[in-house]
């Protein structure tokens, strides 16, 4: 187990594994505070065994579940709560299996190490090619990979330096409602000073405990062309008086919204994010997200320094003389946690999410909970998990001035963004959008190669009062959906002469039942999706 507590010992835990993370250059405060020994702290981040850290994506439930898995054995200290996830964050350790090399626990931590070890290589990637198709509805989109139109393709090429990290993607989509036929989503450049990774990016970030959405921060919406800085290892404070924090992780990103609002102020809005997660007191059993996003600036709205520190400070209410011309932007703010309960296979998530502020504090939340349960087929050498997720984003609840005239069209809406807190026309945040409730009910087997096999249940109510701006709906409705989904690894072929190294196949089949509350019609659809991403 990696512990912050002991620096000896967290090295001993690095060195069995490749040192191209091994970044012990000293935490942010000896920068800030201990002004004498600047210059000498950077020089050792120049010379510094440094890299641009890979990332695990939000685009894969098996990665996710054997992270999880591999957290709660012990196998490293860091929240599981936000992605991209920084594989420099643990180098698994690679040397004898343990006393549970039969179990399925074991299967899990010997993928997860193949898979740091793979992405630690330096050099050029094999090319990635993908396509998928889908049928004309699909699901809600949850945390995994779905397809977003009917046909996609793309071709990336990745590569990684002591320095840098990038990934080239070249994306197509087929008459797309944005009409962005040819895209860079998934696209990226890192750098890496000391344990600090800054890039520009075009990814998608999930941040919060959730399986079937977040309330701040989703891959329903097209990823925002970006500026990030990331902290990639969580080294817990020197400082005692914050020592209680325990391993901590921060990642923050300016990005450009691109929305066409048409000629009006607010058009083409910067969208702004910061979020920390922390274990406190090193209690790997609780893990806890801090997130904040606001949008600001655009055509013909302010978007000098000062108004950026007045969003920052939290002065973006109309009083104490800000106004409609002055004001700094939309913000939403919100805390997140996941309680494993020690000694049984099972956690606690909860989401809280506001879209207003009081006394510097979110109000006019909105609520994700649930809860989950995980287990190991012995004889299969397998892993499963089960769960149920609640979410509402009706803008109503823990308001500390009760106003039940607003607690419906204020979720994801703003005065100044006619657009709302979305991009290309979808939310991003929940996948449901404002005013929605939705429960939903998850199980799947993670098999010992790594191939998962799933399905999933869900019954939501769209847009309760049918009056405000909805991406998904202009008018109430009432639905449910049954969903069976799989991720799996082929083995190497070859096709036209040309050597596979890889195949993964993603995708899944679905019924959908929805009823118009308006004009009482139902609209029944069964169909599906399937992604192939190979490398040559």
């Amino acid at each position: 187990m990696l512990s912050g507590h002991n620096d000896e010992r967290r090295t001993q835990n690095y060195e069995p594994c490749l040192k191209l993370y091994d970044l012990h250059v000293g935490s942010l405060p000896h920068l800030i505070f201990a002004v004498k020994n600047t210059l000498i702290t950077l020089v050792s981040l120049l010379a510094s065994n440094a890299a641009a850290s890979p990332r695990i994506d939000s685009n894969s439930i098996a990665d996710r579940h054997d992270m999880l898995l591999l957290q709660g054995a012990g196998d490293f200290e860091s929240a599981v709560l936000t992605w991209p996830w920084p594989l420099g964050r643990k180098a698994t350790d690679t040397g004898p299996a343990s006393e549970s090399s039969n179990s399925g626990y074991e299967s899990a931590r010997e993928r997860f190490a193949y898979t740091y070890q793979v992405a630690s290589e330096l050099g050029w990637r094999p090319t990635e090619a993908s396509l998928a198709l889908a049928s004309d509805t699909l699901p809600f989109p949850s945390f995994g990979s779905q397809p977003r139109q009917q046909f996609e393709a793309s071709l990336s090429q990745a590569w990684l330096s002591e320095w840098f990290a990038g990934n080239i993607s070249l994306n197509y989509s087929d008459n797309p409602p944005d009409r962005d036929e040819f895209r860079l989503d998934g696209s990226y450049l890192a750098v890496a000073l000391g344990n600090w990774s800054f890039g520009i990016d075009q990814v998608d970030r999930w941040w919060g405990p959730g399986w079937d959405g977040s309330l701040i921060l989703s891959n329903n919406a097209r990823p925002v062309p970006a500026l990030s800085l990331t902290r990639i290892s969580p080294y817990i404070f020197d400082y005692k008086w914050l020592k209680w924090v325990g391993p901590w992780t921060l990642n923050t990103f300016t990005g450009q919204l691109d929305n066409d609002e048409g000629d009006r102020p607010g058009s083409d809005a910067r969208l702004f994010g910061m979020r920390i997660d922390f274990s406190p007191f090193g209690w790997n059993n609780l893990d806890i997200g801090l997130s904040r996003t606001a949008q600001w600036a655009g055509d013909r709205r302010p978007g000098d320094l000062s108004t950026f520190w007045r969003l920052l400070i939290g002065e973006d209410n109309r009083v104490n003389g800000v106004t409609f011309e002055n004001e700094p932007g939309n913000q939403l703010a919100g805390i997140d946690y996941r309680l494993r309960i020690p000694g049984w296979n099972v956690a606690q998530y909860a989401q809280l999410t506001g879209e207003d502020e009081e006394t510097y504090l979110p109000d006019a939340n909105m609520i994700l909970a649930g809860v989950e349960t995980w287990g190991e087929l012995d004889a299969q050498k397998a892993t499963w998990r089960a769960y149920f997720e609640w979410a509402d984003t009706r803008a109503g609840y823990i308001r500390r001035d009760p106003r039940p005239d607003r607690d419906f069209n204020t979720a994801y809406n703003h005065g100044i963004y006619r657009s709302g807190y979305r991009r290309k026309g979808r939310a991003i945040g929940h996948a449901m959008d404002g005013d929605g409730v939705m429960r939903s009910i998850g199980v799947f087997i993670v098999q010992e190669n790594g191939n998962l096999w799933g399905a999933k249940y869900r019954n939501y109510s769209l847009n309760r009062d049918g009056r405000g701006p909805n991406s998904v709906t202009i008018d109430p409705a009432e639905g449910s959906s049954i969903e069976g989904f799989f991720e799996l690894d082929l083995n190497e072929f070859s096709i036209f002469n040309l050597q596979s190294s890889n195949i993964r196949v993603t995708g899944g089949l679905h019924y959908i039942d929805q009823e118009n509350q308006g004009n009482g019609e139902s609209d029944p659809d069964f169909g599906g999706h399937l992604s192939i991403v190979t490398s040559f």
